[in-house]
């Protein structure tokens, strides 16, 4: 079982999914009080770049599934998160230990994202 599933429960019997989809500001708040990293994934489903991150995400996730909580907010929906971590641009990653911003990948860089999620969880 993945941290974040450990975080936030299975969605469904014998459902594996190695990263959330945050649906309300409790969902954010149980994510960033963990003891864990948190990876945030700003994205917009209009955004041709953001659907090409989809599965690498999915992929660095599942590979450090037991050392970081993933998540994935909707830039449109949450305009108070966008705005506290600064985002202009989608997709967005900031990785997010002890409460604190660590690092950000801006963009469909999926080697920079590799190397940074690689390095720092």
């Amino acid at each position: 079982m993945s941290l974040t599933n450990q975080v936030f429960g299975e969605p469904r019997p014998g459902w594996r999914w190695v990263y959330y989809i945050i649906n309300n500001i409790q969902d954010l708040v149980t994510a960033l009080t963990q003891d864990h990293p948190v990876v945030l994934m700003f994205w917009a489903n209009r955004n041709h770049a953001c659907n090409v991150m989809e599965r690498p995400y999915y992929d660095m996730a599942d590979a450090k599934r037991d050392e970081a909580v993933f998540c994935r907010l909707d830039f449109d929906k949450f305009k108070d998160v966008v705005e506290k971590y600064r985002v202009k641009a989608v997709p967005t990653f900031v990785l997010i230990k002890e409460g604190e911003e660590q690092r950000r990948v801006v963009g469909a860089k999926v080697e920079e994202l590799n190397t940074t999620i690689k390095n720092n969880i």
